[in-house]
Formats: structure tokens, C-alpha cells, sequence
């Protein structure tokens, strides 16, 4: 065959879950979580691990579009590069043509609220913020940002890029300020360039975020936490899932994924990282199995 076919096979195995069931089993239990775990931070930063496509970022969330995240994963409790004790919980390396935008995302607790009886924000909601503004202080600063590259092993094509970190704030829930205008006014008003904040009622999972996974980032190798029951080896994803660490022992532990499925990931896993990262001839992207 020649270096201009398609030299690689795909086989008709077990499906993964389609998107439309993804969708409506895990809107189920996210919403069950809301009303019974408000108060329990840990449990929600657990399912947007096994959920990562309800965290907008990767793809979208101050304009930019058309390049998957770095290594197609959102990364969980992301250290900023250097000895800072305050970790974000969530991390997108995002990009665009000529923008590297990595978007930083803490979550708070649904249950905490973010105006006192008196319609001023309360502490705990300043905190949050301040908290934001301590990383875009550090990540200003030329040294901070190498580290910043260094730990993640950016590659330099996107250190070329103009570097604007981006932060997401996920707080509280639509009902406390939603039939207030005045509150409307002044939370719209804590926004701020390259800051976003989004209600817990706001997240829904995306769809073109379906292939992507979850890592923890150390030594600079992208350790597997969680791969979502969508998720599909394909040609165009090849060279992130030859990086990544650790993929092949979660399999078992996919949510909504049958024993067939899983076991036909596990015996198609030497296949796809044979190429370490190169599948030859012609690539289709998102042709899969």
C-alpha cells in the first residue's frame, strides 16, 4: 500500500455509549448530586473527573475554537509550575492558531451562596476571586510562565503562541440571584478580562468534548485518571494516547461501559500504540472504534 492510503485498521467491535445516552445518564446524576451532595466539594470535583466534558474551556471559552487542548485532556488539582501551595482544581492547555490559553477552573461548593441578606458578596465569594487574581499575578510574570511550560512540556510551537491564561469560577446556584436584577447587575459586574463565572445550573456536557480524558500531571508524563464511556480510539488521537500513562489499567474502571466493550479497548490498546503516535499513510481524524 502506498504512503498515500489509509494503512491502518479499524475494527467493527462493541460500541462505545452514544453520546445521546452519555448525556442523559449523566444529567441524571449530576442533578441528583445538586440536591444531595450541595455541600460536599469533593464529590463534585470526583464526577467532573469521571465527566470532564461539563467544564467548558477546552475548546470555547473566551472565543477561541478550532484547536483540541494539549494532550486532549482537562488535568485535575494542576499545579501552576512552581512551589504554590493553592492549586486550581481544574486545568484545559486550550489553544487557537495564535493564542496559548491554558483556562484555570475552581469550584466551589453548589450550597455556598455569594451575596449576604443584605445583597453585598459575601467572603467566602471574595475569597474565591481574590484566589484567581493571586494566578494571574504569578502567571504574568515571564519566569512564572517557562515554569508554567516547563512543567507541562508544552511543546514550542505553542510557547511561540502569545500566552493569555484564562479562569473559570464555578459558583453557586442560578436560584439566589435570578430574580433579582440588582444581583444579576452585580455579579455580572464581577467579571472581568480573561474571567468567567458560571453557575453550577450553567454546566451541561458537550459534545465535542466527548474524546476527551482526564490526567494528573507529574514529572511531566500525563498519568490516566478517568476515560469517559464515549471515548473511541481513533487515528487522529494516536500520539496522546501513545503519552499518555496509566490508560490501559482504568479501562475497568469506565462507568456506563459494558464488560464487552472494555475488554475489546484492553485487547485494541497494543494496536494503537504499535505507531507510537504515527499511524501510517493517510490519517482520518475522527474515523474510529
Amino acid at each position: 500500500m502506498g504512503i498515500m492510503n489509509k494503512n491502518y485498521v479499524i475494527e467493527d467491535g462493541p460500541k462505545e455509549l452514544s453520546w445521546y445516552e452519555y448525556y442523559k445518564l449523566v444529567m441524571d446524576e449530576y442533578n441528583a448530586l445538586l440536591i444531595e451532595k450541595c455541600d460536599d466539594e469533593k464529590a463534585f470535583q470526583m464526577f467532573f473527573e469521571n465527566n470532564p466534558s461539563l467544564l467548558p474551556g477546552g475548546l470555547e471559552l473566551f472565543g477561541q475554537s478550532g484547536h483540541y487542548p494539549h494532550m486532549n485532556t482537562i488535568i485535575t488539582q494542576p499545579s501552576i509550575g512552581i512551589a504554590y501551595e493553592r492549586k486550581p482544581d481544574f486545568l484545559w492547555l486550550a489553544q487557537d492558531s495564535l493564542t496559548f490559553c491554558p483556562v484555570f477552573i475552581e469550584i466551589e461548593k453548589p450550597s455556598k451562596r455569594m451575596f449576604t441578606d443584605r445583597g453585598q458578596p459575601n467572603a467566602e465569594f471574595n475569597q474565591a476571586m481574590n484566589q484567581i487574581d493571586e494566578w494571574r499575578m504569578i502567571l504574568n510574570k515571564p519566569l512564572n510562565q517557562l515554569a508554567f511550560m516547563d512543567y507541562y512540556d508544552i511543546p514550542q510551537a505553542t510557547r511561540d503562541k502569545a500566552f493569555e491564561p484564562q479562569f473559570l469560577l464555578v459558583y453557586g446556584r442560578r436560584e439566589e440571584y435570578e430574580k433579582s436584577e440588582y444581583l444579576r447587575n452585580l455579579r455580572k459586574q464581577k467579571e472581568r478580562e480573561n474571567v468567567a463565572l458560571m453557575s453550577y445550573d450553567r454546566l451541561t456536557p458537550l459534545m465535542d468534548y466527548q474524546q476527551f480524558i482526564t490526567c494528573k500531571v507529574k514529572n511531566k508524563k500525563y498519568e490516566v485518571v478517568s476515560i469517559p464511556p464515549t471515548f473511541r480510539y481513533v487515528a487522529g488521537q494516536a500520539e496522546e494516547l501513545y503519552k499518555w500513562t496509566g490508560f490501559l489499567d482504568k479501562i475497568d474502571d469506565m462507568k456506563y461501559t459494558t464488560d464487552e466493550r472494555k475488554n475489546f479497548l484492553k485487547s485494541r490498546f497494543g494496536y494503537w500504540t504499535s505507531f507510537k503516535g504515527n499511524p501510517p499513510g493517510i490519517i482520518v481524524g475522527m474515523e474510529g472504534e
